[in-house]
């Protein structure tokens, strides 16, 4: 059941270069919140091209997390984050009482970056 948590052994984990190298920036804290705000800002920028960005900075984020507890939280902040940037866009165009005012659209689009960038950070229990 252990190993559902990310808690495997160090063998598993350390196989060759990309194994190791993560191992590095998840036991180095400067080095953990570098990949973690670089991850953010790849995910925001592909995000900005396609929903898959969500995807992909969840996986970002999550794979810089010391265990998958803290890589579901990251994916969570991440599609926060997203979110907060998509309504900081609208309301710097004045949109923002009549986005607010879109009741299940609404949800959607908080919904779809939160679930996916959380969905995203599951490859963490994975790698």
């Amino acid at each position: 059941m252990s190993g559902l948590l990310g808690d495997r052994g160090a063998g598993s984990r350390d196989a060759g270069p990309f194994g190791s190298a993560l191992a590095e920036i998840r036991g180095d804290r400067r080095a953990r919140w570098a990949a973690l705000v670089g991850g953010a800002a790849v995910g925001l920028a592909a995000a900005w091209l396609h929903w898959y960005g969500f995807l992909l900075g969840g996986a970002l984020v999550g794979l810089s997390s010391k265990d998958l507890k803290r890589a579901l939280a990251a994916g969570v902040g991440f599609g926060l984050l997203a979110w907060a940037v998509f309504a900081g866009l609208v309301a710097a165009n004045g949109g923002l009482v009549r986005y607010a005012e879109m009741g299940r659209l609404l949800y959607l689009s908080v919904g779809i970056p939160v679930g996916l960038s959380t969905l995203g950070s599951l490859l963490r229990g994975a790698v």
